[in-house]
């Protein structure tokens, strides 16, 4: 049986054809590289270099044949340790990542993807756009992408198999006309929203988070909320909002201006909405990892 040092020996000899420089290649003796090419071709029945003049050593025509065989060998077991090492540490590979539509009004997503081609330039990195609402866990579940990242509720249930890493809190805010009497109330009460004109995300389009504010409505309010206009998405709910066409629930952004006939206020009540992302629970992926760590981390500065 011919073994891979052994392969390793003979194709450093069958470049140089030279004794003591494949020795001196190899760090070894050049008794011991004569005996292992000695070796070599007992195993395989047939002789790998003529030697009648030891001084100019040649390949047989059989050595040869065995050498283009057999000469990537050890390049190709380097290059598959190299491209493991690196596969472990999540430096390449691909990750395919469907994204809500509202995930962009708050995260520069594009600027983290950056960020990770730059630390891990062989990594490939894949975007879908994920559709809102009950059918957003399909791309997960049929395997299309790796990744899920949405806005939902902390206490979320997602389908069996996955799990959700809380990225960042989500903390709403009362989006308000700058004419609107609310915009006058330092602290808005429950009791002002009951007859409140409401810009809100279709219910078709986002379910969960209408649900969510149902919920709210009737368990301080007594009553669902009365809604005047429905768009979806952070700016087109201030542009509705700063045309006085109702108050709008956002999400707090830092460092972010508002229009000019619009005014945020503190919601009087608690929400646990955050931004997600959803996964499968047992996988253990250092890529994801990777960018989960790099993600987390632009959100928190």
């Amino acid at each position: 049986m011919i073994s891979l040092t052994q392969i390793q020996h003979f194709s450093v000899l069958a470049k140089t054809l030279h004794f003591a420089k494949a020795a001196s290649q190899l760090e070894i003796s050049q008794a011991t590289l004569s005996c292992e090419i000695k070796k070599m071709e007992k195993s395989l029945g047939f002789q790998l270099f003529d030697r009648a003049n030891k001084w100019n050593i040649k390949l047989t025509a059989a050595g040869q044949s065995y050498y283009d065989g057999v000469k990537n060998i050890p390049y190709d077991i380097s290059r598959a340790y190299d491209n493991a090492v690196k596969s472990a540490r999540g430096e390449s590979g691909h990750i395919s990542i469907a994204v809500n539509n509202i995930v962009y009004d708050y995260i520069n997503l594009g600027e983290i993807c950056k960020k990770m081609k730059i630390l891990y330039p062989e990594v490939h990195i894949r975007i879908f756009d994920m559709p809102m609402g009950q059918k957003r866990f399909e791309y997960l579940i049929n395997g299309k992408v790796d990744l899920a990242l949405f806005a939902g509720s902390t206490n979320l249930i997602m389908p069996e198999g996955f799990c959700t890493k809380n990225i960042m809190p989500l903390n709403f805010a009362l989006a308000i006309p700058g004419s609107s009497r609310l915009a006058k109330m330092e602290n808005i009460t429950v009791e002002a929203l009951k007859q409140t004109h409401f810009v809100l995300p279709p219910r078709e389009e986002a379910p969960n988070l209408r649900r969510t504010l149902d919920e709210i409505f009737m368990e301080h309010c007594n009553s669902l909320p009365i809604v005047a206009q429905e768009v979806i998405g952070y700016h087109a709910t201030l542009q509705f909002v700063e045309a006085g066409l109702g108050v709008g629930f956002v999400f707090m952004r830092r460092n972010n201006p508002l229009p000019e006939q619009v005014v945020l206020r503190e919601l009087p009540i608690r929400t646990d909405r955050s931004l997600l992302a959803g996964f499968q629970e047992h996988i253990n992926s250092p890529v994801i990892n990777n960018f989960l760590r790099i993600l987390q981390k632009n959100c928190e500065n």
